[in-house]
């Protein structure tokens, strides 16, 4: 997925979002490839989505790229639909119709 901001999605910062689904956390290969689309789109950030996590080896590569890519896994997806949920159009709410339920928590 490709986003960028401006009228057209062209101008800086562009984003590219690469999502994988699997349970087990993904290995340095999709890091490496998400860069390499980085630098053929010419794009100023990437996020992979990994609903498993990355792998240790994954993780290492990514720790000089702090200011290029993230990852998000399953909870961190979670997290964002949570704190963003309120501005998302009424239409993608009906489609994922979610309730905030407050319940005490005892020490």
């Amino acid at each position: 997925m490709f986003a960028g901001r401006g009228p057209l999605g062209l101008d800086s910062p562009r984003l590219i979002v690469q999502v994988k689904s699997s349970p087990s956390p993904v290995d340095v290969k999709v890091v490496r490839e998400l860069n390499g689309v980085l630098s053929t789109q010419n794009a100023d950030q990437g996020l992979l989505v990994a609903w498993g996590g990355v792998n240790k080896t994954a993780h290492r590569e990514m720790l000089g790229q702090f200011f290029r890519v993230r990852v998000w896994n399953a909870d961190d997806l979670i997290e964002a639909v949570f704190r963003n949920y309120h501005k998302l159009e009424k239409e993608l709410q009906a489609e994922l119709p979610l309730k905030q339920v407050w319940t005490l928590v005892r020490d």
